[in-house]
């Protein structure tokens, strides 16, 4: 019994600590997966004490922050933030940090937005979309650098390497073009002031530390400027975006936009029906109210109105198809693909980009397009489809050159197969 009772871990306890001069001098280890731990005190630290702060206390929440899947980068960013005093809300877990603090505790991935090439050999070079695996966001105790893994399509790992920070690289976006207004993804713009502007690797020298952990210098707490953090905190980085790994055991719907794609999906559910089928659409007879009920209830994903009703594409029936083992061919105006995604569903989005409308016009099939294309809609169609390409290429999941119906359906075969195969990465948040 008494060996039991040793183990047990000690209730939460709350740490209020002055801070002085912005400093707090504490060395933090593990991470997102593990838990923030307190690996060391500076000697002249105010966190240290009778009722202070000690090596293997894990940090639950920071003044009123959580630190509960924090990265150790993250805590350190949010320990940085003025503050006179600040309350710690830590537990004891001895077994656990002897465990963590030896390992790099972060974990997570992320898509790279931009291409990199080495400068060292300890540097990681990666292309932009690029998938990576970062964990350690701390490197020797050091704000700027990122360990990361270079994933293949199967996201396995392949090689690590360090590389440039979110942080360190967003400044260094904002070095570079000096700008004053920044639009975000929602096309809102915010305004950096000139304390945003400067440097957040700034360092000041005389608060510079040695440690004898690796030999290394760790960088004190107040080394880094904290002018720009608030900035940060609400910003989309430029450089790197979380995203998570997506298990698809289905085969996953396929979206074809562009110009005559009805032709193209007959001659696909013709020509390989044990592969695709058509999404079959329900005809209701509704108010208009109720469906977009249906919509907002995320039972459907679109509808057309006809006269006296309205065509409607459901969950079910798209689920319907691909529990039979077969990529369900949609029929949904692009903007849907977002309630899709809401209701994880991913599916693969092709666009048949043809070069010109005349292209388009000198379409002949005797099987699958009776009907000679006017000059008239032959215009209308490119017309549509540029604008579609332009308002939502982000989605596209593959292009296919204009040519004949075969040519164009042995092209949206080869990207299905190669999509279905690879591994699905979705920005982490997205549901």
């Amino acid at each position: 019994m008494s060996s039991e009772s040793s183990k047990k871990v000690p209730e939460p306890r709350l740490v209020t600590v002055r801070k002085t001069q912005g400093e707090l001098g504490i060395q933090l280890c593990g991470g997102n997966l593990r838990g923030i731990f307190v690996e060391r005190l500076e000697e002249d630290s105010p966190a240290r004490g009778a009722d202070g702060l000690v090596p293997g206390d894990m940090i639950l929440e920071y003044g009123s922050v959580s630190m509960k899947n924090k990265t150790v980068e993250e805590a350190y960013l949010e320990m940085l933030k003025p503050a006179e005093t600040v309350t710690f809300r830590v537990q004891h877990r001895l077994d656990e940090f002897n465990q963590v603090k030896d390992t790099p505790g972060d974990g997570f991935y992320i898509r790279a937005l931009y291409d990199r090439v080495a400068e060292t050999e300890l540097d990681l070079s990666f292309k932009k979309d690029d998938i990576l695996y970062v964990d350690d966001t701390l490197r020797n105790g050091n704000f700027g650098t990122w360990m990361a893994w270079q994933l293949d399509e199967n996201a396995q790992k392949i090689q690590r390497g360090q590389i440039p920070s979110k942080y360190m690289m967003d400044q260094e976006f904002y070095r570079r073009h000096s700008m004053t207004e920044l639009k975000d993804e929602t096309g809102s713009s915010k305004t950096l002031s000139a304390a945003a502007r400067r440097s957040f690797f700034r360092r000041k020298q005389k608060h510079k530390r040695s440690s004898s952990k690796d030999g290394k210098d760790v960088i004190a707490l107040d080394a880094i400027s904290t002018d720009s953090i608030p900035f940060l905190d609400d910003f989309v980085s430029l450089a790197y975006q979380r995203v998570q790994k997506i298990d698809c055991t289905s085969p996953r719907p396929v979206l074809i936009l562009g110009p005559l794609v009805d032709p193209v999906k007959d001659m696909l559910v013709k020509e390989s029906p044990e592969k695709f089928s058509r999404c079959m659409l329900e005809v209701m007879k509704a108010s208009q109210q109720a469906i977009e009920r249906g919509v907002k209830d995320f039972l459907f994903i679109d509808y057309k109105r006809r006269s006296g009703h309205f065509d409607v594409t459901t969950v079910a029936s798209i689920k319907e198809i691909t529990d039979k083992d077969c990529h369900c061919l949609l029929d949904i105006a692009p903007h849907a693909i977002e309630r899709l995604h809401s209701v994880h569903i991913y599916p693969i989005v092709i666009f048949i980009r043809y070069k010109n409308a005349k292209q388009i016009k000198e379409q002949k099939d005797p099987v699958y397009l009776r009907d000679k294309v006017s000059q008239k809609h032959s215009k209308e169609q490119f017309e549509i489809a540029q604008k579609i390409e332009q308002e939502y290429s982000k989605f596209f999941t593959g292009i296919v050159q204009g040519g004949t119906f075969p040519y164009i359906c042995t092209q949206i075969v080869t990207i299905v197969d190669q999509e279905q195969s690879k591994v699905l990465w979705t920005p982490l948040g997205s549901p």
